[in-house]
C-alpha cells in the first residue's frame, strides 16, 4: 500500500512539471539560438530553420557542434539510380529531448567523384537500393557539405494531442495510408508523419 502511494505521488509530480513545462514553452518566443523541435521557422530568404540550422546554407561541421561527432555516413542509391547522401546521428540530445537525428547533404558531380575513390564498401540492402560507406578520408571531405534537410526523430513516443499543444494545428493532413499521416506546417518548413506501429518523424526542409 505504502508502495502504491509512492508511485502515485511519483506520477503526480511528473505531470505537474511537465505541465509546468509546457505552458512555460508553448507561446514562447523564438530564440537567436533554436533549441526545440517547435521552434522552427522560414527566414527572409525562404530557408527553413531549425536548431539555429539553415537549410541548403548550414555544413554539417556546423551540425556536429550540435548533435555530437559519433556520425555515420552513407551513401543510397535506389532502383532509378537516384542518390542520397546521409549522415546518421544515433543518439544526441537537443533542448533535453533524446533523438535520432538525420541530416542529407547536398552533393555535386565533383564532391561524387571524389568520394567515389574513398569507398570502404558496398552493400545491397533487401529493398534493392544500394548503400555504400566511404574511408576516414571520404568521410572527412564531408564536413564542408550543406545540409538540404534535418529528420529528427524523438526517443519518446509523442501522442496527437501532445504534438497539437506544441506544434498547433497544421495547415493541412495528409493520409498517407493505413494508419500514416502527414501534418504539413510550411510556415515552419516541417512535416510531421504519424504512424500508428512508429515512431513520429519530423522532416524539416526548404519548401
Amino acid at each position: 500500500m505504502k508502495e502504491s502511494r509512492i508511485v502515485l505521488v511519483i506520477l503526480l509530480l511528473a505531470f505537474v512539471i511537465y505541465g509546468v513545462f509546457f505552458l512555460s514553452t508553448r507561446d514562447v518566443e523564438i530564440p537567436d539560438n533554436q533549441a526545440m523541435p517547435w521552434q522552427s521557422y522560414v527566414n527572409e530568404q525562404g530557408k527553413t530553420v531549425v536548431f539555429g540550422l539553415t537549410m541548403g546554407e548550414s555544413t554539417l561541421a556546423e551540425s556536429m557542434r550540435l548533435f555530437g561527432s559519433e556520425v555515420e555516413a552513407s551513401l543510397f542509391e535506389d532502383k532509378d539510380q537516384k542518390q542520397t547522401l546521409e549522415v546518421f546521428f544515433s543518439s544526441t540530445k537537443v533542448g533535453g529531448i533524446s533523438a535520432k537525428v538525420i541530416l542529407n547533404l547536398a552533393l555535386n558531380d565533383q564532391q561524387f567523384d571524389y568520394l567515389s575513390s574513398h569507398i570502404k564498401e558496398t552493400e545491397v540492402m533487401p529493398t534493392g537500393n544500394k548503400k555504400t560507406i566511404f574511408n576516414q578520408t571520404g568521410e572527412s571531405s564531408m564536413f564542408g557539405l550543406t545540409i538540404s534537410a534535418l529528420t529528427f526523430i524523438p526517443s519518446a513516443d509523442l501522442s496527437s494531442d501532445t504534438l497539437l499543444g506544441l506544434f498547433k494545428k497544421p495547415a493541412r493532413v495528409e493520409l498517407a495510408g493505413p494508419g500514416v499521416e502527414y501534418w504539413h506546417y510550411p510556415n515552419k518548413g516541417l512535416r510531421i508523419i504519424l504512424d500508428d506501429e512508429g515512431r513520429e518523424i519530423l522532416e524539416y526542409f526548404n519548401q
